[in-house]
């Protein structure tokens, strides 16, 4: 166990032993919580295939997880700040294993389902909270794009590696045995990440007296406001709600799951193209946001998952090779869009406070899923997915343009 403790300011190296930790613990955290890309499939296996029914809850219980993540993020952040970002990232793998093993004494759809998902929320806001702060603020701060971008890798061997593990243990018509491997396994890796963070150096917490409240929040906020970016944030991750939420729903919802090359599905198909083209071109342009600009690699970003959204309309039982389409766009766009954006929200916020403005642009990503989760089932129900998608396209549109007017694309 490491007792090191690396101080809250900006080494001239990047790629050190602080770096390599965290980026294996990441490793191990994405695919056990992308393995919930498969929870529709839980939700509609408790509702005995009423799909409708199961949508429409999958929409509320997924929301209302999320607000007690958008909820408690404020105080997760000053949290943060305080006790410094290790000890928080292992609080987070505590909370998110109590609820992802939770699911193993659930057998319908009940309160418990909706606790449970809360408190995997408010593990997976804890764990992310705490690991971009601590990569902010143990790396060069001109090189800060580049060390989030390269972290977020980690995160896209998770994309690839959970939704294709779960695929695997569920198949097509999965049993309670089936689900309950699912739940252990996820369980597993965090397992191993905790052990492996151990052995990362801690940093020093800001040690400022004050309180943990609210309005010091509030306060924090209000001085360092890093302006329109962070509509940004949430129109990303109203983005992010079809391929960590809805994509398996959508997949059974309109018979889209013969396969698609040989044997092999259009679940495992989409993520390996998604997260395998969003780690190329992550590294392909790991240095182009510092050396650039972060809101010109953006603006390509933003373009791309516009356009993959769109694409997701031309998918049909007939034309399942048209995935390709919003999957290399998407995976261009994530790939392009979440470290820029992401550093562009936390530059105004000084080291000491980095937890909080990490907070700040969480919040912004968890409140599409509060709002926009219910009203985008919603959607579904009466207009049909591709009305959907093109909301969601139009949405981001909007949003993005108002900043680039805003700011321009220097």
């Amino acid at each position: 166990m490491s007792t090191t403790k690396i101080s809250s300011t900006t080494p001239g190296k990047l790629y050190d032993r602080s770096f390599a930790l965290a980026f294996i613990c990441n490793l191990l955290f994405v695919p056990a919580n992308t393995l919930l890309v498969h929870y529709a499939q839980w939700i509609e296996y408790l509702h005995a295939g009423d799909r409708e029914r199961a949508l429409i809850d999958l929409g509320y219980i997924t929301s209302s997880g999320v607000i007690i993540s958008f909820l408690t993020r404020p105080w997760l952040g000053q949290m943060v700040n305080r006790f410094g970002s290790k000890n928080m990232w292992m609080i987070g793998y505590i909370f998110f294993l109590f609820g992802f093993l939770s699911n193993l004494f659930i057998t319908d759809v009940n309160a418990m389902l909706y606790i449970s998902r809360g408190i995997i929320c408010l593990g997976v806001a804890c764990v992310f909270t705490s690991s971009i702060t601590y990569i902010t603020v143990t790396t060069p701060e001109d090189r800060r794009t580049e060390a989030i971008g390269i972290l977020g890798v980690s995160g896209f061997f998770g994309f690839i590696i959970g939704p294709l593990l779960g695929d695997f243990i569920l198949g097509a018509q999965p049993t309670a045995e089936d689900f309950q491997l699912f739940f252990w396994t996820g369980s597993g890796s965090i397992l191993t990440s905790m052990a492996i963070l151990l052995f990362m150096p801690a940093t020093s917490g800001n040690r400022a007296k004050g309180t943990l409240s609210l309005r010091r929040f509030l306060t924090t906020v209000k001085k360092y406001w890093p302006g329109s970016i962070v509509y940004v944030n949430a129109a990303f991750g109203l983005c992010m709600t079809v391929p960590l939420h809805l994509l398996k729903k959508f997949i059974l919802d309109e018979s889209l799951t013969a396969p698609v090359f040989g044997t092999i599905g259009f679940i495992t198909i989409f993520y390996v193209i998604y997260a395998g083209w969003g780690i190329t071109i992550r590294l392909l342009v790991k240095s182009a946001p510092d050396r650039i600009g972060r809101r010109k690699v953006l603006l390509v970003g933003i373009i791309a998952m516009v356009l993959g959204y769109i694409g997701f309309c031309f998918i049909t039982p007939d034309r399942l090779w048209a995935l390709i389409i919003p999957a290399f766009c998407c995976g261009t766009g994530h790939g392009l869009t979440y470290h820029c954006m992401t550093s562009l929200t936390l530059e105004s916020f000084p080291a000491k406070h980095r937890g909080t403005g990490t907070a700040l642009a969480m919040m912004a990503f968890d409140f599409s899923a509060v709002v926009g989760m219910p009203i985008i089932a919603w959607i579904v129900v009466v207009a049909g997915y591709n009305v959907m998608f093109l909301s969601i396209a139009a949405t981001v549109t909007v949003v993005s343009g108002i900043f680039f007017y805003q700011h321009g694309v220097r």
